[in-house]
């Protein structure tokens, strides 16, 4: 029995030290010229805030950001955490201008738009390779980075043909420029075919799936509801049927609000995603029998709705920046990434649970359960906290 114990201590553990991972997404625009790259990104207040350690209860306002250097210092932190290389050759970067919203309002929705300009040293490459390092030395909780990612938008500045690529945090993108050697500044090379459509939607199903998998993989709070569903559950389909209704919730609130039907504010959806962990995880401990009932579907389904307002996040701008079949490509690659990625962990976690009904007792399983269990609130509670803190107290 302590061995089970043991390693559900273990499998849980590491998830005590950690929040659910907080996600800032915003788009980039691409235009390549003749004699360089010209860069305009979408920045959130709230990005500004966590990136010149600004507390969040103050209130900037753009005449105040302008006056205290603060978009000064956010446009010189750009240019070293954004770096556009040519091979092995990194490009020069300068802010040209910053547009400042009309109004201050909620700090994710608050926009401001830099432009910034990275010379060729030369004739125009094929290829340029961006690397996002934002927010990288920054911490949001104990074990808990930020992630910053954008939606680009990209394109040669004589065509109208745009293509939508994925830049996520501390990953690199190769963006074609649109150009073949040789190409010369007075003279560039005809503009090589497009990029089959087909292609393009392929490659951008691609980077979401890939993408959902990661926001789960690093999503504690989500990964902790899933755990506590399962960790009760005595059969392969009990588990399979509770595992069905907090997947058809999650992905029907998803696309509601991927496509802007429906949409609930951060400061509702994040505790009541940790309210869910906590639920859960005491149900499997004061009322195991309920956790056999038609009852755990319903839990499973009503706080899985919640949990797909949560999945989609910072999702919803960027993916508007995407056409429409893109969009719905982007939608499937997640939600499909999304799923990949709680069977990586449910999966292996009832395998564990049925090698333990086989060599244990039914009241040592069950003890083993409880302790798992009582894991598992704890982590939901730590990150309550945390997401209590971090809607109200930084607002």
């Amino acid at each position: 029995m302590w061995r089970l114990r043991l390693i559900i201590f273990a499998w849980f553990g590491p998830v005590l030290a950690a929040s659910a991972h907080p996600i800032l997404q915003d788009t980039m625009w691409v235009q390549f010229e003749p004699s360089l790259v010209r860069v305009s990104i979408n920045v959130s207040l709230k990005e500004i805030y966590v990136a010149q350690g600004i507390p969040q209860s103050s209130v900037i306002t753009s005449d105040a950001a302008v006056h205290n250097g603060i978009l000064d210092q956010h446009g010189d932190y750009i240019l070293k955490h954004l770096s556009l290389s040519s091979g092995e050759t990194p490009l020069h970067g300068s802010v040209i201008k910053v547009t400042p919203p009309s109004s201050i309002e909620d700090p994710v929705q608050t926009i401001f738009k830099f432009e910034l300009t990275y010379a060729f040293n030369g004739a125009p490459p094929e290829k340029i390779t961006f690397r996002n390092e934002m927010l990288d030395e920054q911490t949001y909780a104990a074990g808990t980075k930020w992630d910053q990612s954008y939606v680009i938008r990209a394109k040669r500045w004589d065509r109208d043909t745009v293509s939508s690529w994925l830049l996520t945090y501390r990953e690199t993108a190769t963006l074609p420029t649109g150009w073949e050697k040789p190409a010369t500044l007075s003279q560039p090379a005809p503009t090589p075919p497009a990029l089959p459509e087909r292609s393009q939607f392929w490659r951008i199903t691609g980077e979401h799936l890939w993408h959902g998998i990661m926001h789960i993989l690093t999503g504690y709070d989500h990964l902790l509801f899933v755990c506590a569903l399962v960790i009760a559950t005595r059969s392969f389909w009990e588990m399979a049927r509770v595992i069905v209704a907090f997947t058809l919730a999650h992905s029907l609130t998803l696309a509601l609000c991927v496509f802007g039907i429906f949409r609930l504010p951060a400061y509702v959806v994040e505790p009541v995603i940790a309210v869910s962990i906590i639920f859960v995880s005491l149900e499997n401990i004061l009322r195991p029998e309920r956790t056999h009932s038609r009852a755990r579907l319903l839990v499973a389904f009503g706080f899985g709705l919640m949990h797909g307002l949560g999945f989609a996040g910072g999702l919803l701008d960027v993916m508007s920046g995407l056409p429409a079949a893109g969009i719905w490509l982007a939608l499937a690659g997640f939600s499909l990434g999304v799923e990949i990625g709680h069977q990586l962990v449910v999966l292996p976690l009832f395998a564990l649970l049925k090698l333990g009904r086989l060599r244990m007792p039914e009241q040592s399983l069950g003890t083993a359960i409880r302790c798992g269990s009582a894991a598992i609130s704890c982590g939901g509670a730590y990150y309550l906290i945390v997401a209590v803190h971090d809607q109200f107290f930084l607002r």
